[in-house]
């Protein structure tokens, strides 16, 4: 698989990206070596300082014809070939022939659609030892051509977390891809080697994690060397990987943005105030909205557990229980060191909190999914 992807790359770096150029052998026959995607006449495939409206479905027209090996409209040809998008998602039907050299004009419904995108037509034949006479299973025969770039939106955390599977945790759509993300957003917090991220202009679906790998490091003596809460961030750059149903930007890179003076902004005003998830803890379709958010529990009790759980003695972490019997995981033993959970649970006369952190979720966790991060041992609050 690597060594195919390697072999399309190449092909798109020789090429140019419009067709295959190739061989100056004079003896060219009537197969095809590549194709050329042309975009209908009145479709504007954007540039990069004016992009494609946002949408949630794409019709893009093209048209597709052979070349030869000298990249010569090929008029012999007859075959047939299979769309695809570099990295977005075709809803419509993708197999086409192309008849005399060239395809009728096709429309194709084109989704996830983002910061960048081309679309591919790979040259497919029957498989001869797959086929039976009930059913023609096609393979790709290396055969390719790719069309010009489309300039869709640019990413942002809002898409990134909204559009989501719906299950396992609601795993993101774009799960596995690199993505930029630019705009205005804000460090809520910076934990677990790693930080919490939110965009300045949204609500629901506004926060990401980015997981550094280590404590996130910035060249900047004024803010001590360490991403502090309250940076303000221009631009991230990750690949989103889904950990037991929590979204993080793995391996990213992030640039703050600067004052006049070459120094990093923070402005802790831009940390919002939480979310009360209190009546939603049973609800995960409302809980995924806020997940990576700032968020606060209200009127909650340690719940019994068990101090041999692994949960417990491995991570830290503890069932909180509401009035209403709502429950939620939360862990501070890295963060709220002073709390002491076994003594909560023990209490005669349970003590109530509220109390606020960052929300994460693992598909594992038990009783509930959700966990609550706690910042630091303030974000606790003693109410009874």
């Amino acid at each position: 698989m690597y060594l195919k992807f390697l072999t399309y790359m190449l092909v798109f770096l020789l090429t140019g990206c419009f067709g295959v150029k190739g061989n100056p052998d004079p003896e060219v026959g009537n197969d095809a070596a590549g194709f050329i995607i042309e975009f209908g006449e009145n479709f504007d495939p954007g540039t990069e300082e004016k992009r494609m409206e946002r949408k949630r479905v794409y019709h893009v027209p093209v048209v597709i014809s052979a070349v030869n090996a000298r990249n010569e409209f090929l008029e012999d040809y007859n075959g047939k070939v299979e769309l695809a998008l570099q990295y977005g998602r075709i809803f419509s039907v993708s197999r086409f022939d192309i008849t005399e050299g060239k395809s009728e004009p096709i429309t194709i419904e084109a989704g996830y659609l983002l910061n960048r995108e081309r679309v591919v037509a790979h040259e497919i034949v029957p498989d001869k030892k797959i086929s039976t006479s009930d059913k023609t299973v096609y393979r790709r025969t290396g055969i390719l051509g790719v069309s010009e770039r489309l300039y869709p939106p640019q990413a942002t955390i809002y898409e990134i977390q909204s559009n989501n599977t719906g299950s396992g945790g609601f795993n993101s759509r774009y799960n596995g891809r690199n993505l930029d993300v630019e705009g205005e957003m804000v460090v809520l917090a910076v934990i677990e080697g790693g930080f919490y991220l939110k965009d300045i202009h949204a609500d629901e679906y506004s926060g990401i994690y980015l997981y550094t790998y280590s404590t996130p490091y910035v060249d900047d003596p004024s803010v001590g060397y360490t991403l502090p809460p309250g940076t303000v961030i221009e631009h991230f750059n990750g690949s989103v990987f889904e950990f037991f149903g929590f979204t993080e930007m793995s391996f990213p890179t992030f640039r703050p943005r600067y004052n006049e003076n070459g120094r990093i902004i923070v402005d802790r005003s831009l940390i919002p105030e939480p979310v009360d998830i209190t009546a939603i803890l049973d609800d995960n379709f409302e809980m995924e909205k806020w997940e990576s958010n700032l968020v606060t529990v209200k009127g909650v009790q340690v719940d019994y557990f068990f101090e041999e759980d692994a949960g417990f003695t491995e991570y830290g972490q503890f069932p909180l229980v509401t009035s209403a019997g709502r429950h939620i995981v939360i862990q501070t033993l890295y963060t709220a060191p002073e709390f002491n959970p076994l003594k909560e649970r023990d209490r005669k006369n349970k003590r109530k909190f509220n109390i606020t952190g960052l929300l994460k979720q693992h598909t594992s966790a038990r009783p509930s999914t959700w966990i609550l991060l706690p910042r630091n041992n303030e974000d606790i609050e003693i109410i009874k």
